[in-house]
């Protein structure tokens, strides 16, 4: 159980109890288990993580390996030679097992037949794959058959997100069969219950897991097969990516219909804010950005903003601040809002930048916006890495009005670059961003609304135009945001006392 433990912990997290001995100096073999890496692959926050917290791991000096499938973009961008093939262990299927490294991280890729040959991670323009219970069920049978064939059983198996939810239920039922798995802990990460990996019941069959495990204490969900519930079930332990979002999930307001599951392991679930990596979002050493600038040599920062306008087609004599939004354009994250608002923010003087594609009605909607206010508005329907930097870079007020967020890293990555995050309070954005009824305390990093609607929105925006002209505080603020630690290296700590609690023994 975890329960509350006396010592300082990061903002945004949960207490967990170590109990008598604390951290251990032994290292720890960890293997992560997810469909998204960076710089392999990555369509969104989780594949952020996934490239930072290994190396930093790696570089506590625990011994970490991940794996991934083998997308088509990894295997012709990386070309990471001849794979390795393997027997299943859970039916007859066979796999090819891909090598790469990256930051002293060992990487393997997971192909399964042409399952994962595709142009997209999970879907195309059509929607969803309509396969992916087959192909994630093939992924995680095939990395824990690598595992065993190589007798590479680690300590810890860290899960993150639906997709690698069924390696929990595997291994318990594994662990009757081969005693190698006995002391094998698994820790569960929810990134997002909203993704649950939701299907047919006939996709059963593709986890070759024994009947039993299809029923209401198992995987079956109101009918059908939840990868997700599995994953929650079945882990030693569970952490999710913000402390807030850890409470919000056993509601049935942000529970998303599995508030009742979560609320049975809820004495093993542990909220942990999510880092950056601060070596590729450093505006020191930016490569994707026109001027370098710091702390001490702030001046980099308003070139970067008069380069953006002038890339994007805004006008640079506008008197309220620069806003950008970097995002998914999706309706957990709160876009409409921002259009329903958009006339009341062109009168409040402020300019507009959108880096993002999504829905097709948000992305007609900021289209319109931004042929309606031209110079005022620019929208950018793509995925630009580069571009992100240079937005974060030459903004001044990140927008982050989000219905739910779990963690969050582009407010994050903001405050780095000393942009200032307007967020709707609600889990990691209320955890990671400092902010008071009156702008001005030592510790603002930011700004928050609350209600979801366009009045509050509105009144924020105002109240921040406002503080945008008092220029003394203004800078203060952006030094606060400026001077936040979010680095993983910070954060990595306390995953390590996450699997020394996964790794007590367990209950016979």
């Amino acid at each position: 159980m975890l329960r509350s433990t006396e010592g300082m912990r990061r903002e945004g997290e949960e207490p967990v109890n170590l109990g008598k001995g604390g951290m251990t100096d032994k290292p720890i073999e960890i293997t992560m288990v997810a469909s998204e890496m960076f710089p392999f692959a990555k369509s969104g926050g989780l594949g952020d993580v996934i490239g930072a917290l290994p190396l930093a791991l790696g570089r506590m000096g625990h011994n970490v390996c991940v794996y991934l499938p083998a997308h088509r973009s990894i295997l012709r961008e990386y070309a990471p030679g001849s794979p390795v093939r393997i027997p299943g262990v859970f039916s007859d299927a066979r796999y090819e097992i891909f090598s790469l490294e990256h930051g002293g991280v060992s990487v393997k890729l997971v192909a399964a037949d042409d399952l994962f040959d595709r142009a997209g991670f999970y879907g195309d323009a059509h929607g969803a794959f309509s396969d992916n219970a087959e192909r994630f069920a093939r992924f995680a049978r095939g990395a824990l058959s690598h595992m065993e064939r190589e007798s590479a059983c680690p300590s810890i198996i860290h899960c993150h997100d639906w997709q690698s939810a069924l390696i929990p239920p595997l291994l318990k039922y594994r662990r009757a069969d081969d005693e190698r798995w006995s002391g094998v802990s698994t820790v569960f990460t929810i990134h997002n219950l909203a993704y649950q990996g939701r299907f047919h019941p006939d996709d059963f069959t593709h986890t070759c897991l024994p009947d039993e495990a299809m029923g209401v204490e198992g995987l079956e969900f109101y009918g059908d097969l939840n990868f997700m519930k599995g994953g929650i079930l079945f882990s030693d332990v569970i952490s999710t990516v913000s402390g807030r979002y850890a409470q919000e999930m056993l509601t049935e307001e942000q529970g998303e219909g599995l508030e009742g599951v979560v609320v049975l392991r809820k004495e093993s679930l542990l909220g942990i804010m999510n880092g950056i990596d601060d070596a590729v979002w450093n505006p020191e050493t930016d490569p994707h950005i026109p001027a370098p600038f710091s702390l001490a040599r702030p001046e980099g920062k308003a070139r970067c903003k008069v380069a953006l306008q002038k890339e994007l087609g805004l006008n640079a004599g506008a008197e309220g601040p620069l806003c950008v939004v970097v995002s998914r354009l999706a309706h957990q994250k709160g876009i409409d809002l921002i259009l329903e608002a958009m006339d009341e923010l062109m009168r409040l003087g402020v300019s507009l930048a959108v880096l993002g594609t999504g829905e097709e009605a948000l992305e007609e909607g900021l289209a319109e916006a931004a042929s309606s206010h031209p110079g005022r508005v620019a929208f950018v329907p793509a995925y630009d890495e580069a571009l992100s930097h240079r937005m974060y870079a030459g903004g001044d007020v990140l927008l982050m009005p989000s219905r739910y967020e779990p963690s969050g890293l582009n407010q994050l990555y903001a405050m780095r670059y000393g942009t200032l995050p307007y967020v709707r309070r609600v889990g990691g954005l209320a955890d990671s961003v400092s902010s008071s009824p009156t702008p001005g305390v030592d510790s603002d990093t930011g700004f928050h609304f609350d209600a979801f609607a366009p009045a509050d929105f509105i009144a924020g925006m105002a109240g921040i135009c406002r503080v945008f002209l008092e220029q003394g505080l203004w800078r203060m603020m952006m030094r606060n945001a400026m001077e936040k630690d979010s680095s993983w290296d910070g954060v990595a700590p306390r995953y390590v006392e996450l699997y020394e609690q996964a790794m007590r023994p367990r209950p016979r």
